[in-house]
C-alpha cells in the first residue's frame, strides 16, 4: 500500500503563527464567560480573501471572521473574540484563498477537517501556579543524599512480613549480592538540610523529594504509614525543619506519594488479610475465598488500592483531614505532590475509576492549596489526565523525554516483566522526534504543556550519562533542550557532576561530596543553564517553534514579545560549516547579531535568514547581541 501524502499547504500558509502565549491571546488564564481576544499573523503577501476562527460552542460549529490590522513588518495580523463559555474551549483557524481552505490547529497546517484532538485549548478558570513559572526541580532520593544524622540509621531490625534486615552500609560502598536483606546508606533529612548551600551554589530552588512516608525499603514506596515521616529519615520534626529552612530561602518542595497500592505491612492490610469482615478489606481486592489479592504488577508485597471504597477515598484525598490535603497544611506546608504510577491509579480490570479519582484528587489539593503543584508518574501517553481537569503534568517522559534519547541513541523500548527489550540499531530520525513532540503538545492546553514535569532521567531509569554512554556533548545537548522546551525542568542529582550508573546502585548512587571528584565544568554549565531558565521569559511561557532540521540537526526558537531564543542541537560527530536556516514571519526584518550563551560563536540573522558560520557538535543556545 502506497503512503498516504497530503497536498503540501503553499509557504505563506505554512508560514501562518498562532500560539497560546499573551502574544496571540489577551489572556491565557482566562475567567469563564470572559471574552478574550485571539489573534494570527501571516505574511503580509499571504493571498487570503477570508479568515475564519472555527469554534464549537455546546457542540455545534461556530465560525466567526477575523479582521485584518495594520502590517507590521514582514507581518499581518488578524484578530477575532472568543467567548470562553466552557471550562475548556477548542479552536482552530480557517485560511481561505486561491479556491482552497486550509485549516490551521495546533499541530499545524493541512487541507482534511482535522480532529479536535488536535485544536488549540484555552481552560477557564484554571489555578494559577505562579512560584512554579520561576522554578528549576532537583530530585533527591532521599537515602543517598547525604547522612545528616547517624543516630537515625537502620541497624539491623527487620520487617514484620518478610524477615529482611535492614542494614546502614558505609556510604558508596557497592552493596553484595545477598537476599534477605536492604541496604541502607543512612540519608536522610537533616542531610539534606545540611547540603542547602550546595543547592544555592547550584542555583536550583524547589525539592522533588522520593518517598519519606514510613516504609520498610530504602526507596520507600511501600508505605505503611501515611501519617509520618520515616523515623530513619529523622521522623516528622525533620520535615519541619527542612521545610522551614527552604522557605527561609525561597525554596519550595513536593512529596512523593503512593495513591495506588501500600506496603504489605500498612496496618490497613494486615487487618484485612487476618479478618475478612473488618471494614479494611473493602480497601483491596482480595479473591472470593479470601486468599489472594491484587497487587503491583503481581508483587504480593505491594496490595493495589480499591477505590471503589468510599472510605478509602476520604482517608486518601476526600476527607478534611485526608493524607493529600494534611501534609499541605502546617506545619509541614508541602507545595505539591509526584503522584506514583499515575497511570494505574484507580484501575483495576473491569474497574475503572482513574479519571474520576484523578479528579478527586485534584479537588481536594486545589482546595487546600490553589498554588499546589500536582504531578503524576506515566512513562506512556497521559494526554487524558491532562485536560485541565487531572494533573498539572506528568513525568513527560513519552511527551519529551523519550524521544530525545530515541533520537540520541539507538531506540529502546521494554516492559515490566517482558525478558527482551525491543531494540533497533539505529537512532530516530529527526523528523520522528519532531513529529512526536508536536503532536503531545497539540494534545493538550498550553497552559498545561507550561507546567509539565520534563526529566531526562530518575531513580526508575538509568542515568541519561550513562544512557549516552559518557558522551558529554550529548549530555550538555539533552540538557539545553531539556531547559528550553516548554515545561518545568528537573535535574537528578548527581546529573550536574556527571554521575553514570553504578554497580549495585544502577541510577541510585550514594551522592559523592569529594568536589575532587566532580565535573567542575559540568557544573558550570549546569549552573550557568539553571540562571538562564529563572531569568527568560521566553523560556518560561514563551512560545515554541522548530525552525529547521537535518539528518543530525535541529533548529527551534522560544520567543515572548521582543525577547527571542534559537537553540541548536547537533547529534552528529562534528560540527557543520555555514549553516542557513530560514527565520519565521514572526522575526523583526532588522538585521541583528546572536552569540552562543556557551561557546561564544556569533551567528547572523538578516534577510529572513540565520546564518551560523560554525553550528558546534551538541547544543547551544543563541541570544540577541545588544
Amino acid at each position: 500500500m502506497k503512503p498516504i501524502m497530503p497536498p503540501t499547504p503553499p509557504d505563506w500558509a505554512q508560514r501562518a503563527g498562532h500560539f497560546g502565549t499573551p502574544d496571540f491571546v489577551s489572556n491565557p488564564h482566562p475567567k469563564l464567560d470572559e471574552t478574550v481576544q485571539i489573534a494570527l499573523r501571516l505574511p503580509i503577501d499571504a493571498p487570503v480573501s477570508q479568515i475564519i476562527l472555527r469554534t464549537i460552542p455546546n457542540g455545534e460549529q461556530q465560525f466567526t471572521a477575523m479582521q485584518p490590522r495594520e502590517a507590521r513588518g514582514i507581518w499581518r495580523e488578524w484578530t477575532a473574540p472568543l467567548l470562553v463559555n466552557e471550562p475548556r474551549v477548542s479552536y482552530r483557524f480557517g485560511l481561505c484563498a486561491e479556491d482552497q481552505v486550509w485549516w490551521l490547529n495546533a499541530l499545524g497546517v493541512g487541507q482534511a477537517i482535522p480532529f479536535e484532538l488536535f485544536d488549540f485549548k484555552l481552560l477557564a478558570d484554571l489555578p494559577e501556579i505562579p512560584w512554579l513559572e520561576r522554578t528549576v526541580f532537583y530530585q533527591v532520593f532521599p537515602d543517598r543524599f547525604y547522612n545528616g544524622d547517624p543516630a537515625n540509621d537502620p541497624t539491623g531490625d527487620a520487617d514484620p512480613y518478610r524477615g529482611f534486615r535492614r542494614l546502614t552500609l558505609p556510604w558508596g560502598q557497592e552493596p553484595p549480592v545477598v537476599t534477605g536483606f536492604w541496604p541502607f546508606y543512612g540519608g536522610d533529612l537533616p542531610g539534606i538540610r545540611q547540603k542547602m548551600d550546595y543547592l544555592e551554589e547550584l542555583g536550583v530552588n524547589a525539592l522533588y523529594l522520593n518517598p519519606i512516608f514510613t516504609g520498610w525499603t530504602n526507596h520507600r514506596y511501600d508505605v505503611i504509614d501515611y501519617e509520618h515521616v520515616d523515623p530513619t529519615l529523622g521522623g516528622d520534626q525533620a520535615l519541619v525543619d527542612l521545610a522551614s529552612s527552604l522557605r527561609e530561602q525561597g525554596m519550595r518542595y513536593v512529596l512523593d506519594i503512593v495513591p495506588n497500592h501500600c506496603g504489605a505491612g500498612h496496618p490497613w492490610f494486615q487487618s484485612a488479610q487476618k479478618d475478612a469482615n473488618c471494614p479494611e478489606k473493602e480497601y483491596f481486592f482480595f479473591d472470593k475465598a479470601h486468599k489472594s489479592h491484587a497487587s503491583w504488577m503481581g508483587i504480593g508485597t505491594l496490595p493495589k488500592l480499591n477505590y471503589s471504597s468510599a472510605m478509602l477515598r476520604e482517608l486518601i484525598y476526600a476527607g478534611k483531614d485526608s493524607v493529600f490535603r494534611r501534609w499541605l497544611r502546617e506545619p509541614f506546608l508541602a507545595d505539591g505532590w509526584r503522584v506514583d504510577v499515575a497511570n494505574m491509579l484507580g484501575r483495576h480490570n473491569q474497574q475503572q475509576l482513574n479519571a474520576e479519582v484523578v479528579r478527586g484528587i485534584r479537588a481536594a489539593v486545589k482546595q487546600t492549596r490553589p498554588d499546589a503543584y500536582i504531578f503524576g508518574e506515566n512513562f506512556f501517553d497521559a494526554t487524558t489526565q491532562l485536560q485541565g481537569d487531572g494533573w498539572d503534568g506528568v513525568m513527560n517522559y513519552a511527551g519529551f523525554c523519550d524521544p530525545l534519547l530515541h533520537w540520541l541513541r539507538p531506540f529502546r523500548a521494554d516492559a515490566i516483566g517482558w525478558k527482551n527489550d525491543l531494540v533497533a540499531g539505529n537512532r530516530w530520525e529527526t523528523a520522528t522526534m519532531v513529529q512526536s513532540w508536536l503532536e503531545n503538545l497539540a494534545a493538550i492546553p498550553w497552559a498545561i504543556a507550561l507546567t509539565q514535569f520534563n526529566v531526562l532521567d530518575s531513580h526508575d531509569t538509568a542515568r541519561v550519562l550513562t544512557s549516552l554512554e559518557g558522551d558529554k556533548d550529548l549530555l550538555r545537548l539533552a540538557a539545553i533542550v531539556q531547559f528550553t522546551f516548554p515545561g518545568v525542568p528537573c535535574v537528578y542529582y548527581g546529573d550536574e557532576l556527571g554521575l553514570m550508573n553504578e554497580p549495585g546502585f544502577g541510577s541510585r548512587n550514594c551522592m559523592p561530596w569529594n568536589r575532587g571528584k566532580w565535573d567542575m565544568e559540568l557544573f558550570g554549565f549546569y549552573q550557568k543553564l539553571i540562571a538562564l531558565r529563572k531569568s527568560s521569559n521566553a523560556l518560561i511561557k514563551g512560545a515554541f517553534q522548530v525552525l529547521d532540521y537535518g539528518p543530525d540537526t535541529l533548529v527551534y526558537q522560544r520567543f515572548l514579545g521582543e525577547e527571542s531564543l534559537i537553540v541548536t542541537a547537533n547529534r552528529g560527530k562534528d560540527p557543520l560549516e555555514c549553516v542557513t536556516v530560514d527565520l519565521p514571519s514572526q522575526q523583526p526584518s532588522h538585521e541583528y547579531r546572536l552569540r552562543g550563551v556557551f561557546t561564544g560563536l556569533e551567528a547572523q540573522a538578516q534577510h529572513g535568514k540565520l546564518r551560523c558560520a560554525v553550528l558546534p557538535r551538541g547544543g547551544e543556545i543563541w541570544m540577541a547581541v545588544l
